[in-house]
Parts: C-alpha cells; structure tokens; sequence
C-alpha cells in the first residue's frame, strides 16, 4: 500500500476558502524551484494525500459527489504527476510516521 507525506524542502501555503474546504494550495521546492498553484479539487487531492489520507480518491470523490470508482485513475494519475515533479513523495504506508 502506497501513502504520501510532504517532502523536505517544499514550502506550502494554504488559501482558505468558503464551505470548510481550501481554494487552493501553493507549493515551491526550496531554495529555488517554480512556485506551483493548486486549485479547488487539485488543492485537495494534495492535502488529502500530505495528511495521510489512507484513500485519496475515494475522498476526493466523496468531496465533489462523485462515485469513487469515476475518480480513481484520475486522483492516481495526478498523484503521480505530483510525485514526478517532487510535489508529494509516495512511501509504504509503514513510513508515513517516519
């Protein structure tokens, strides 16, 4: 089983939005990476997963009103996509507390 935390060196700020739920997530790799801005439903998929949230997409989904199983490929590829760019490091989940 695969889990995320929050690499060392990447900055974070979080804009709060209306309804409890973040408006977007701005990230930047220390000392000199791009910033990167996440929004609305990106921003979750990356707070859900920094907070060990032990099934992204199906919380993502539960957020927008979707069956999880539309969202799954969707919040896994951009999980990837952020792990790529070093946004979200994947680990066991045996690590998470690490």
């Amino acid at each position: 089983m695969i889990a995320y935390r929050i690499p060392p060196r990447l900055a974070h700020v979080v804009s709060e939005g209306g309804d409890h739920l973040p408006s977007a997530v701005f990230l930047m790799r220390l000392p000199d990476g791009p910033p990167v801005g996440l929004q609305d439903s990106a921003a979750w998929v990356w707070l859900l997963a920094a907070d060990g949230e032990p099934d992204v997409a199906a919380a993502v989904a539960e957020l927008v009103g979707r069956p999880a199983a539309e969202m799954a490929d969707e919040v896994n590829d951009f999980l990837d996509d952020l792990v790529g760019r070093g946004l979200i490091e994947a680990v066991p989940a045996d690590e998470t507390s690490a």
